[in-house]
C-alpha cells in the first residue's frame, strides 16, 4: 500500500500505545482531514500526547480538506476522511461502525486500529500481543473478542483476510 487516508481514531490510538511509527513503515504518506488535526485531534478530552503529534504532525503526514465533501450524516471528521479516501482511491484507516459501514459501501477498503496492529506485526514492526495490551490500556471501545481473534490469529500464523472489504 502506498498512499492511505485516516480517520482520527487509528491516529490517537496509534500515538497513544506509542505505535505511530509503523505508519511511514506501511504507507508512503498519511493523508488526514484538516478537521481531524484542528478539531478531533485537538480536542479537550485528547490526551496531551495526541494533541502535541497533531499540533505538528511528521512529513509522512498530509493535512487536506476534501475537494468534494460528502454529506454522509456522520461526524465532519469521517465524513472528510471517506470523501479523501475516495479522492484518492486509497484505502482508510477507520474504527466507528457506522462509518466503516458507509465506507464499505462506497467500494473503500476500510483498515481498524487492530488490522494496522496486526498488518504491521506480521511485517516484524512491532510486538502484537504487547500492543493490543497497551491498546487495551486506553479508552477504546472494542470487543475483547476481537482481540483475542487478533492473537488467535497471530498465534495461527494465518494471513490476515479481509472480511467484505473491512480489515478488523
Amino acid at each position: 500500500m502506498n498512499l492511505v487516508v485516516s480517520d482520527a481514531s487509528p491516529i490517537r490510538y496509534l500515538v497513544a500505545i506509542g505505535a505511530v511509527q509503523i505508519l511511514p513503515e506501511l504507507f508512503s504518506k498519511v493523508i488526514i482531514p484538516e478537521h481531524v488535526i484542528a478539531q478531533e485531534l485537538q480536542g479537550r478530552q485528547t490526551p496531551a500526547k495526541v494533541k502535541e503529534w497533531a499540533s505538528r504532525p511528521p512529513l509522512w503526514v498530509e493535512v487536506r480538506k476534501p475537494a468534494k465533501p460528502e454529506s454522509l450524516s456522520l461526524d465532519a471528521g469521517e465524513e472528510d476522511a471517506i470523501a479523501l479516501a475516495m479522492e484518492f482511491g486509497a484505502p482508510i484507516l477507520l474504527d466507528e461502525r457506522e462509518a466503516r459501514g458507509v465506507a464499505k459501501r462506497k467500494g473503500l477498503l476500510v483498515i481498524g486500529t487492530i488490522g494496522l496492529l496486526e498488518v504491521a506485526a506480521s511485517r516484524n514492526l512491532l510486538n502484537l500481543a504487547d500492543a493490543l495490551q497497551a491498546l487495551q490500556k486506553t479508552n477504546i471501545r472494542v470487543h475483547p473478542s476481537l482481540i483475542q481473534d487478533a492473537l488467535k490469529r497471530k498465534i495461527g500464523e494465518q494471513p490476515i483476510p479481509p472480511r467484505d472489504g473491512y480489515i478488523e
